[in-house]
């Protein structure tokens, strides 16, 4: 099971190279994921001088094994850390963009959607586990997590997980593909 196409444009404004997005944000991938993934979307900061958001996509590999997106964001430095309530609306994010590309027009982003419920569970990250956040939801399902100071990530799935997938940092360029431009047609 794939996410569907965004119905808009990517929010990556110009080419923007692998290097530069890891030199601003830490990427993960989940561990032991046969094929590399492909940055997807980049949200700039207002002055457009450095990456606060990135998303990255891995392909279903096969039957029980469904297509994942991480993301990681930047939080600021004056908000963190992040109130449990903001943290949850970033989680649920997906979520509010399935339900749009399934005709959902009444969906709105909230930290609690309708028929969801969350849970709480461990997520390790670069070999240390974390508290995350569970969205269990119709629509998608996600968990989230406040890592490393100054960052929140997220990993989401459109098939239930019985677990959060370990997740290991991406530390070299050609272990992610480079992400679509405005340009490219997304």
């Amino acid at each position: 099971m794939e996410f569907s196409e965004r119905p808009h444009p990517p929010r990556t404004p110009r080419p923007i190279s692998v290097e530069q997005v890891m030199a601003d944000l830490p990427l993960f991938a989940p561990v032991g994921r046969a094929g590399s993934g492909r940055l997807d979307d980049v949200g700039f900061a207002p002055l457009q001088d450095h990456v606060l958001e990135c998303t990255a996509r891995y392909a279903a590999t096969g039957a029980g094994d469904p297509g994942l997106e991480v993301t990681t964001r930047r939080w600021p430095d004056v908000d963190w850390p992040p109130l449990h309530e903001q943290v949850r609306r970033f989680g649920a994010g997906r979520d509010f963009l399935q339900r749009r590309a399934e005709g959902d027009t009444d969906a709105e982003p909230r930290a609690h959607p309708l028929g969801a419920t969350w849970t709480r569970a461990l997520i390790d990250v670069d070999g240390t586990p974390y508290q995350c956040d569970v969205l269990h939801s119709p629509y998608s399902w996600a968990a989230v997590a406040m890592i490393e100071p100054h960052f929140v990530v997220r990993v989401a799935a459109l098939a239930s997980l019985e677990s959060p997938p370990a997740l290991e940092r991406i530390r070299r360029t050609d272990g992610i593909a480079p992400a679509p431009t405005a340009e490219a047609g997304g």
